[in-house]
């Protein structure tokens, strides 16, 4: 089984106002990196978030 988890995100910097969600299937994955290439995300301090860089990650196994 293959999952990736879903994460929400801010956008460019850890001060950003444009949320996200990282896509939470692993079919879309490939899809949003493709999309987002360019782009950087971070766990949001508006949001509550710690402010650190997040990364898209995909599980393959379940722990």
């Amino acid at each position: 089984m293959v999952i990736a988890v879903r994460q929400t995100a801010v956008l460019g910097n850890v001060e950003s106002e444009e949320p996200l969600m990282l896509p939470m299937e692993a079919i879309e994955l490939d899809v949003f990196r493709r999309r987002h290439e360019p782009d950087t995300f971070w766990c949001g301090l508006l949001l509550g978030g710690c402010g650190n860089q997040l990364t898209t990650k995909l599980y393959t196994d379940l722990l």
